[in-house]
């Protein structure tokens, strides 16, 4: 029997003994074998014995770069914008995916640190617009405290003629704040706004000090966590929704590509490999939550349909031959059968 005929005999065979391991009853045994013999020498090599650092970060840096720019991303963008506009089948409350103890423990988080708001609100303060719009925001309140005031006074015979004077002068002041500081009193102008954005700052994080601003966000929280969601539907049209996701894909263009963010993924992979590089591959798995069985069941679920339309559409067999026929064809396997 020429050696040639009985290289494409065996290679046939072969072909079609892996047809009959990727379909059939058998599947679901092969892929559990499968399974377990990678979650065996998963046991015996280590993360970095089986990954390198390099090409993840390159791989990061790759994702990070093109998909947020993709035509896929903008699709998926599109697709979210209107899943969000649509709404939810079952309307549903804050309360269903937000747990109260969550919600307190990260008020008690944020309201532990006043400082950091302290620190981050003067360096508003520094910007002369907010603080000229901080200064007509205290004089306007000021403004509207004293008008109530004498609303009431007005009712007591003697008092209101009193509180009629102050508002006049309140009212010239408040005049004088919203129109254009300097020219009126030049440079003190800009230190008056910046005074009194500095005290409207104070006032702020004395308010998140007070231990009745925890418990005054947990009753928002309780007033409003069980009653649905509002859908954006009811506050904006279509176009408005895809406008405002369109902008925070823009966002996430230009941040993601960034040097900052790029050096951060990098540190990330790097962190990563840190705790985990010298650990066999199954720890990871096994921090990760995933058992043998769940990974069995997903890939039982996921494999079978995939292979048999592979099989059925012919390019299962075509993938299989064009990788096996190079090696029958070798010199190396006609001088076997030759022999």
């Amino acid at each position: 029997m020429p050696t040639a005929s009985t290289a494409d005999r065996l290679l046939d065979a072969q072909v079609a003994w892996l047809l009959t391991r990727i379909t059939g009853a058998g599947l679901a045994d092969v892929v559990a074998e499968d399974i377990d013999d990678l979650l065996d020498a998963g046991s015996r090599l280590s993360v970095t014995d089986l990954v390198d650092p390099a090409p993840v970060k390159e791989l990061i840096r790759l994702v990070l770069q093109r998909v947020p720019a993709s035509a896929a991303a903008s699709t998926v963008v599109g697709i979210a914008a209107d899943v969000a506009y649509d709404g939810p089948k079952t309307p549903f409350a804050v309360a269903d995916v937000l747990n109260r103890d969550h919600v307190d423990a990260l008020l008690s988080e944020l309201l532990a640190r006043p400082d950091l708001a302290a620190k981050f609100l003067d360096k508003v303060a520094e910007s002369p617009l907010a603080a000229s719009v901080a200064a007509r925001f205290v004089t306007r309140i000021v403004g509207d405290v004293l008008a109530t005031n004498r609303a009431v006074a007005e009712k007591i015979p003697g008092v209101g003629s009193l509180v009629s004077l102050g508002s006049s002068v309140a009212r010239g002041v408040a005049g004088a704040a919203d129109k254009q500081f300097e020219a009126l009193l030049g440079d003190t102008a800009g230190k008056g706004a910046t005074f009194a954005m500095r005290r409207l700052n104070k006032l702020l994080v004395e308010t998140l000090s007070d231990p009745a601003a925890r418990e005054a966000a947990l009753q928002v929280f309780d007033l409003y966590a069980d009653h649905p969601l509002t859908n954006l539907h009811e506050v904006g049209e279509r176009e408005d929704i895809h406008r405002v996701a369109g902008l925070l894909q823009d966002i996430a263009i230009a941040g993601a590509a960034s040097e900052p963010v790029l050096a951060l993924a990098d540190a990330l992979v790097d962190g990563f490999f840190a705790v985990y590089g010298d650990h066999p591959m199954s720890t990871l798995v096994d921090d990760l939550g995933l058992t043998r069985d769940e990974l069995v069941g997903q890939a039982t679920a996921l494999l079978p349909g995939l292979l048999a339309k592979a099989v059925e559409s012919g390019e299962a067999e075509r993938l299989i031959r064009a990788r096996l026929a190079p090696f029958y064809a070798s010199p190396e396997v006609a001088e076997i059968l030759g022999s």
